[in-house]
């Protein structure tokens, strides 16, 4: 226990005026003459015991008036857990939440409103030589300065709610730098906010005990949240006119049920399919939306929903390219030697547009032309055509390997596959053997079957197979396998590309595969899923290069990124690796919607920018929690301070210096004067 105001305690010596008092004034008797006094002894005898039973309780009330009024001067206190220096200029930076979870409302609006409410009263109770700071969701430099209180004040007034969200740990290690290189002895820390817990990870933060952390936290009357969480297609492909099914997955964090809540789906600013939802309380669900996308090349969607008063999640951008067709190469042994299988399942079809080549007379520059491309039974792999196809595949192309039926030149085959980190090839096994296993849970498959394989399905039929030989450090997924345990058709990954390696020829002599009727779905889907997975959207404030499409440009073409509304516009980075062509936002969009990538005049593709959903979800720290939370952290320095708009300027001053007990002296020294007064007016002797 300390003292304020330590030179009043001399005033204690006022104890000794009532005791003064009761030994001069209640030993005043006053006679009275009887006549008999003989009936009245005993009554005499017990009104002088009450009477100085009376008198003693009126002494020490009235001690403990004057004792505690001189205590009440004093300012008795008990100093603060954080023990800061009483001293010498200060430095205050106030964090405001101003996420889109602020959005919520209590009784004084919204939570960012209420945050810059109490970030004022802060400023408010600043000494004039104190200087603070204001730090945001968007860790500002140029709003991170420091200020005075009237200025600090006049810089709320401009603070927004921002889609940017980061971690505790991340703006407290913020806060601390910036006081670090402030020059103040004093250095607190407030940081006000509704702390959800998807952003309160301390994972990565170390303690810098010399500031003075306190948690303020805000809280919304009702926590009801919608939101819109992702979308996505089952199909790799998207023709011209043909049926789209968009699967959209929405989120209630919401306490009720919500029954058949609207949902609307616009492409390219037309409204393209209505649905309704119903989503019990804490679930998720998944709605499926049916249209038909338009003629545009360039299809970028809206999809819509109404929830209030979180809204920056009720809306999902996306865009995504049709395709015209998927071209394919087929590179034969020479140009006699046409494979006319591949011929009539990609030539015949109008979704595939198949050339073919021989493998004497390639133009390797046309290799990024193809989705796909084919090695039909090439009987060796030059070193030249080894590195095209690296390069090939770095860029994304796909890519099916046939042997041939005449032998392989085994280690220009292996060459290429070591270099790719991929299975070798082995000698040919003569074994009459049998398709034993499909993979049903690779997209080749999925689909094509109404039932899973039954025993007595009829499967395609194997003479002589070349063994691919597996070791423990290669990755692989089995397509295709046989009743021995050998694989017939395995695809390996490289990079965003798919290399398939088929064990066998399509020769009659090697197996009936060609004749199979697993034959067309198997090298019908490896050519469908040769066309890229689009990206269907970003998410804001996660810094990811975009992949600009790989396009012939004249030298000094710029790239540029322009809104829907063309209001807004700018120059993105553009860098070339790995002979990709990456663009990097660097925070330069900040609103999530649809915009348009343009090379020069020419429009060449459209993506799509939503928020980060971790704001979304509306589960909080309890004060309790953030406090076993900042001890577990090895926070020493820190205070959570709960409290009301009319409370918060004592909180602060119990921050500063402790908990003070002058109001309780005041209060206890009134009670002890009302039971004097009771004692002398009420007291019947």
């Amino acid at each position: 226990m300390n003292f304020l105001f330590p030179s009043f305690l001399y005033a204690l010596s006022a104890v000794s005026i009532p005791i003064i008092i009761h030994l001069f004034n209640f030993r005043r008797y006053k006679k009275y003459y009887f006549s008999n006094v003989r009936f009245l002894k005993e009554v005499v005898q017990e009104s002088h015991s009450k009477s100085k039973l009376q008198q003693l309780l009126v002494l020490i009330c009235r001690c403990l008036i004057v004792i505690f009024l001189v205590l009440a001067f004093a300012q008795p206190y008990i100093p603060s857990k954080q023990g800061i220096a009483a001293s010498g200029s200060k430095a205050v930076s106030i964090f405001i939440d101003n996420s889109f979870s602020m959005m919520g409302l209590n009784q004084n609006g919204t939570l960012l409103d209420n945050a810059k409410s109490k970030a004022e009263q802060i400023a408010k109770s600043l000494n004039p030589a104190d200087k603070v700071q204001l730090v945001s969701q968007d860790f500002s430099s140029m709003q991170e300065r420091w200020l005075n209180k009237d200025e600090f004040i006049d810089q709320l007034k401009g603070l927004e709610v921002s889609p940017a969200s980061r971690m505790l740990g991340e703006i407290m290690a913020r806060q601390e730098d910036n006081l670090d290189h402030s020059g103040c002895p004093v250095k607190e820390a407030f940081v006000i906010s509704d702390f959800q817990k998807s952003v309160t990870g301390m994972s990565s933060y170390k303690p810098e005990n010399s500031v003075s952390e306190a948690f303020i936290p805000v809280s919304a009357e009702t926590k009801n949240n919608i939101d819109v969480d992702t979308c996505w297609f089952n199909t790799p492909v998207h023709l011209p006119g043909k049926p789209e099914q968009l699967f959209v997955k929405i989120n209630n964090y919401s306490s009720t049920t919500v029954a058949d809540k609207p949902i609307k789906l616009f492409i390219n600013g037309v409204e393209k399919a209505t649905a309704s939802f119903s989503i019990a309380a804490g679930a998720s669900t998944t709605v499926t939306l049916s249209y038909v996308p338009d003629k545009s090349i360039l299809q970028q969607g809206e999809i819509k929903i109404s929830d209030y008063p979180i809204t920056f999640d009720d809306n999902a951008f996306f865009s995504y390219k049709l395709s015209a067709n998927i071209p394919v190469l087929c590179i034969h042994p020479d140009s006699s030697k046409l494979n006319i299988s591949l011929h009539y399942l990609y030539g015949k079809d109008s979704l595939f547009t198949l050339a073919d080549a021989s493998a004497n007379h390639l133009d390797y520059s046309t290799f990024p032309l193809y989705r796909l491309i084919i090695l039909d039974e090439v009987t060796d792999i030059t070193s030249g055509m080894s590195n095209e196809l690296m390069r090939y595949l770095t860029k994304g192309g796909d890519l099916l390997i046939i042997p041939s039926a005449s032998g392989i030149d085994e280690e220009s085959y292996n060459n290429f596959l070591g270099a790719l980190h991929f299975s070798p090839l082995g000698n040919v096994d003569t074994t009459n053997l049998k398709v034993d296993k499909l993979n049903y849970q690779s997209p080749i498959y999925a689909g094509v079957f109404e039932e899973k394989q039954h025993p007595n399905m009829d499967m395609p039929l194997v003479h002589r197979h070349y063994r691919i030989l597996h070791t423990n450090n290669t990755a692989y997924e089995n397509l295709m396998k046989l009743d021995n345990g050998d694989d017939l058709l395995d695809m390996f990954q490289y990079g965003q590309s798919h290399v398939y390696l088929l064990s066998i020829s399509l020769s009659d002599a090697f197996s009936n595969f060609r004749k199979h009727a697993i034959f067309v779905p198997t090298l019908y889907n490896i050519g469908l899923y040769s066309s890229p997975q689009q990206m269907l959207y970003y998410t804001l404030g996660k810094e990811q290069p975009i992949e600009a499409p790989d396009l012939n440009l004249p030298e000094g073409t710029m790239f540029k990124i322009k809104s829907i509304s063309d209001t807004f516009s700018f120059l993105p980075e553009r860098r070339v690796v790995n002979d990709k062509t990456l663009l990097f936002m660097h925070g330069q969009i900040n609103a999530a919607g649809n915009y348009k990538l343009f090379a020069g005049d020419s429009l060449i593709s459209g993506y799509s920018f939503n928020y980060d959903r971790k704001e979304s979800e509306m589960n909080f720290l309890s004060p309790s929690a953030l406090d076993s939370l900042c001890k577990n952290t090895g926070i020493q320095n820190f205070s959570v301070l709960s409290s009301t708009g009319d409370t918060l300027p004592a909180l602060l001053s119990e921050v500063n210096r402790g908990k003070f007990y002058w109001k309780y002296c005041i209060l206890l020294a009134l009670l002890f004067l009302a039971i004097e007064e009771s004692l002398l007016r009420l007291w019947k002797e």
